[in-house]
């Protein structure tokens, strides 16, 4: 198989980036080294899912078994399992300054911006487990996931056209039990997305008593990692985060934001001192022109816009003359087709002119970028996890979006050249057309052992050097399917 050296040396070559990015992460001052040996499972894991596409511990151990002292898949999985669920490991501390690492990779020519400042997008999804919230084992102990939450019940296969012609009714959501788990990171160039911070929520568990709070303090710690950079960001988010609490907030810190919200919320204008709907308020000015909806899968529109300037009040205790005020731009794009719901905006970009409008549009459009993410990550298994227990699926998650980051950073740096083009420093004995050796024989695969494996103390050399060495230790190894699965689709 002539791709096989190729997909070999990417590999290599993902984890010389993974050394370089950990090298850099421990370099900050706030890092605080875990133990030798978790870390290096965790290092194992990381490239397992890399290589597997899978979230199965199982699929992945056959990635990462010629580098276990294991014998069998079996256990290589069982001691994955224990290293999620059991084993003294800060994965939320360690993967929050490795994606703040993999972030720095990036030109800031690579970055989706909107007068000179990055789009931080926030979204939750939600990983249902019907089968998972309850039942136990032949002695008895108990089978559940812990803490698994209300989500609402996904559907199945495509709505009937007729059910969407009848008239729109109220009816209660369907819901079952699963996970929530809130993503934040950046957009970047061709509506692609790197993750920055997460948590995962549910509505038993004991310590989290409000999902407000948990998006609120993901995309604090999203904002936190921008500003480290050197950046100014724009926040982005869809309906179900544009409350008027994060959104006066959000002003009064000076945030500039494009969030989406409902049209009947109660705004202040000159014109109406005591409050009116906005879709009201809306509704009475002039149209500015006709800009595009762009609603990702479900295509453009085209719209009439109208904008207005109002005030929104946000009272926590109730009170009358108890409340915080924050000026907003409103913008609104209402489809002719009588069926599609209106687009109304939150910003506090200009809106002065159509083209404004246009702008700020479009800004909102990049946060399809996040559901593209969600979308390769779910393909990889996200919310097909089997582990149990809350850490073990919290740190899983973890694992998949370092993972993710990691190929988005690897995939803006370009491939690796081809065989005609090694460097001459290369040994001659390379992997044939067919996978075989020309001596016969091939050496144990060593480049894994050495880019993920070693013992996670100070790295040897420079980044720059670790980056050259590890694709060229691959090449040398000749790697065969016996040392690293060739097959990439993580089908089980």
């Amino acid at each position: 198989m002539t791709h096989t050296p190729v997909a070999l040396r990417e590999r290599g070559r993902l984890a010389a980036l993974f050394s370089t990015v950990l090298y850099q992460a421990r370099c900050r001052p706030d890092w605080r080294e875990p133990d030798r040996r978790n870390t290096r499972t965790w290092r194992q894991l990381v490239l397992g899912i890399l290589v597997a596409h899978s979230t199965r511990l199982v699929t992945v151990s056959q990635a990462v078994l010629g580098q276990r002292a294991a014998q069998s898949v079996k256990a290589v999985a069982m001691g994955l399992a224990y290293f999620l669920s059991v084993a003294d490991f800060p994965a939320t501390t360690l993967s929050l300054l490795v994606l703040e690492a993999a972030a720095r990779h990036l030109a800031p020519a690579q970055l989706a911006t909107c007068r000179g400042k990055a789009i931080v997008v926030l979204d939750p999804t939600e990983y249902p487990k019907r089968s998972r919230a309850r039942g136990r084992s032949k002695d008895g102990t108990s089978r559940s996931m812990q803490d698994t939450g209300r989500v609402r019940k996904p559907h199945k296969g495509r709505r009937k056209a007729a059910a969407a012609a009848k008239p729109p009714r109220v009816a209660k959501v369907p819901t079952t039990t699963g996970y929530v788990d809130v993503w934040a990171g950046l957009v970047l160039t061709g509506k692609q997305f790197l993750p920055l911070a997460r948590a995962l929520f549910s509505s038993r568990h004991p310590a989290l008593t409000s999902q407000n709070r948990v998006e609120e303090a993901v995309l604090e710690a999203a904002l936190a990692v921008v500003a480290r950079l050197g950046w100014t960001a724009i926040v982005v988010t869809d309906r179900g985060l544009g409350r008027k609490e994060l959104l006066v907030r959000l002003v009064t810190q000076g945030r500039d934001l494009a969030i989406r919200v409902d049209p009947d919320i109660t705004v202040y204008t000159a014109e109406h001192p005591d409050g009116a709907l906005l879709a009201e308020v809306l509704a009475a000015q002039p149209a500015l022109g006709e800009g595009v909806w762009d609603r990702g899968e479900e295509g453009p529109l085209v719209c009439p816009a109208r904008t207005v300037t109002a005030a929104i009040r946000y009272s926590r205790t109730g009170r009358q003359a108890d409340y915080q005020e924050a000026t907003l731009h409103f913008v609104q794009l209402v489809p002719l087709d009588g069926t599609t719901e209106p687009l109304v905006l939150a910003t506090t970009l200009p809106v002065a002119t159509l083209a404004d409008v246009k702008g700020v549009v479009r800004v909102y459009a990049w946060r399809w970028a996040i559901e593209s993410g969600f979308e390769t990550m779910k393909a990889w298994g996200l919310g097909r996890f089997m582990v149990r227990s809350w850490q073990a699926i919290d740190r899983l998650l973890w694992t998949v979006a370092v993972a993710f980051a990691l190929l988005v950073v690897a995939a803006r740096d370009g491939p690796l050249p081809s065989s005609a083009s090694r460097p001459s420093g290369c040994s001659s004995a390379w992997p044939s057309s067919a996978g075989g050796s020309p001596s016969g024989s091939w050496p144990r695969p060593s480049a894994w052992t050495t880019s993920a494996s070693a013992a996670p103390g100070p790295l040897s050399g420079s980044p720059e050097h670790e980056e050259k060495r590890i694709p060229l230790e691959l090449e040398r190894c000749g790697l065969t399917r016996a040392g690293l699965p060739a097959r990439m689709d993580g089908k089980e």
